[in-house]
């Protein structure tokens, strides 16, 4: 029989509080709703690890700044190439003479033509002595260079001149001896042009 006012008892939807399992469902809401406005507190004031607002940028990081462009050859190095320059355009003609005379020595020594080989020898001591005594180039690396030259070519006319004087050393082993001094000091004056950044001197065009 109905209750009067009211629905009937078959149709009225089920209390959840009085149905065990409803009951548990809804505790277990309210807990989760209690959790979660919790976290929602902790976290929305809580600032990056960084101590910085998102999105923000760090005080003290400094701003780009320009800087002018510095020329890449130091002062020095430019000015001891104008020095150097000056220099090797000032000893050209002694250099030409050494040339020469280099020139001629081993034309004599290749014909064995040894009139003309003594007075060859001669002439390259006295221009290569003029070119050791007179003012040497500007900077260390040039100046070794040039001194070692001058040592290989006054080598070679000491060794040129003990075939005249009674040396006791076999012809061809002083022949050889001069050879090879004469190389050595092409190859380093040809190393201190290559330190100027010019050519080599060269042997003046024979007289006609």
């Amino acid at each position: 029989m109905a209750r009067q006012g009211g629905r009937p008892g078959w149709l009225r939807e089920p209390d959840p509080l009085q149905n065990p399992i409803g009951s548990r469902l809804a505790i277990l809401g309210m807990i989760a709703l209690i959790i979660g406005g919790a976290v929602a507190i902790v976290t929305g004031g809580e600032q990056p690890a960084s101590g910085l607002p998102a999105g923000g940028t760090h005080a003290s990081t400094p701003a780009p700044v320009s800087t002018a462009p510095v020329s890449a050859v130091p002062v020095s190095a430019e000015n001891d190439a104008a020095e150097l320059a000056s220099w090797y355009h000032g000893s050209e003609g002694l250099r030409i003479r050494v040339a020469t005379d280099v020139a001629t020595v081993r034309s004599q020594l290749a014909a064995q033509n040894g009139a003309a080989l003594k007075p060859a020898c001669a002439t390259l001591g006295t221009d290569i002595s003029a070119a050791i005594t007179a003012p040497v180039p500007p900077t260390a690396g040039a100046r070794a260079r040039y001194d070692a030259g001058g040592r290989g070519y006054t080598a070679a006319t000491a060794s040129c001149a003990q075939l005249f004087d009674g040396t006791r050393i076999e012809v061809g082993v002083l022949q050889q001896r001069i050879r090879t001094s004469l190389a050595d000091g092409d190859r380093e004056w040809a190393a201190l042009a290559a330190i100027i950044g010019q050519p080599m001197a060269t042997a003046a065009p024979a007289a006609p």
